[in-house]
């Protein structure tokens, strides 16, 4: 249950990242901000993976739900533009990729035969917040300002940092990092440097099809994903001039997207070995 509770947690970043720029009244100057910081999210998964495998899911989603927290509540003590995009837009998604990341790696520990159901709960979590978070924000934003509003969002990363602690992984880690194992007789520490970096950044995978499928296809996917999230808001102000209840529209998708989510995790564990690719 724990798991699931910090995997939700986890989650729940992305939904802050992309509803934040629902307050309409700064929507303009935030836009970019917020695409930028869900940029970093997936930029920074590469290296997220290999904090994982040599930290532990613990430490590395602790650790990063700090520098989220962090971002966040510098960003509340800020009113440059400019200082934003380096405090919410890369401090934050840099600090919300570490925090995310690892929610998902740890399920892998405690669930085998119903994976994809444990999956799309965790990922439901995020949905939760999709549809009352919308009209939260609006309403703090319209009352207490934007500063306290990053300084609100800012308690729930705080709060995260105490999740994580909670993960407790039941596999070995998948790399054995034994200082005297990695040293190869006859090479220098050039040539041991640039052999760990072949190993931590290894292409191999890359040799199976299959993955190649997926990783291309998921990439190319996200590309477009979050775009109603940074600007349905304004596009529903522009062409119909409504400017009441536009929050609603995130309601639709995060009961949509949380439907779909357990949904596709069901019929994902139905489906046998690497054939879950044609789901996708």
């Amino acid at each position: 249950m724990e798991t699931l509770v910090c995997g939700c947690t986890s989650d729940c970043l992305l939904v802050f990242v992309a509803s934040i720029g629902t307050y309409k009244n700064l929507f303009l100057v935030t836009a970019w901000v917020g695409s930028l910081a869900m940029g970093m999210i997936f930029f920074c998964s590469p290296v997220v993976s290999i904090f994982t495998d040599r930290l532990g899911c613990r430490k590395t989603s602790s650790g990063g739900a700090a520098i989220a927290f962090i971002g966040l509540l510098c960003t509340s003590f800020t009113t440059s533009l400019g200082v934003r995009y380096f405090t919410y837009g890369i401090l934050f998604g840099c600090g919300s990729s570490f925090a995310f990341q690892p929610s998902l790696v740890i399920l892998g520990h405690y669930f085998k035969k119903r994976l994809g159901l444990a999956n799309g709960i965790v990922a439901g979590g995020g949905c939760v917040l999709t549809l009352c978070f919308p009209f939260l924000l609006e309403t703090m934003g319209n009352t207490i300002g934007l500063a306290y509003t990053f300084r609100v969002l800012s308690a729930f990363m705080f709060v995260q940092i105490f999740l994580s602690l909670t993960f407790k992984p039941l596999l070995p880690p998948p790399i054995d990092y034994n200082k005297e194992e990695e040293k190869v007789a006859g090479r220098n520490k050039a040539q041991q440097c640039l052999a760990q970096i072949r190993k931590y950044f290894s292409m191999q995978v890359f040799k199976k099809k299959t993955y190649r499928i997926w990783a291309c296809g998921i990439a190319t996917t996200v590309l477009g994903y979050f775009v109603p999230y940074i600007h349905l808001i304004k596009f529903m102000e522009d062409r119909f001039k409504d400017h009441k209840g536009t929050w609603i529209l995130f309601v639709c998708i995060g009961a949509t997207s949380g439907v779909g989510r357990l949904a596709s995790g069901k019929i994902g564990d139905c489906i046998p070995g690497l054939k879950k690719i044609y789901l996708q």
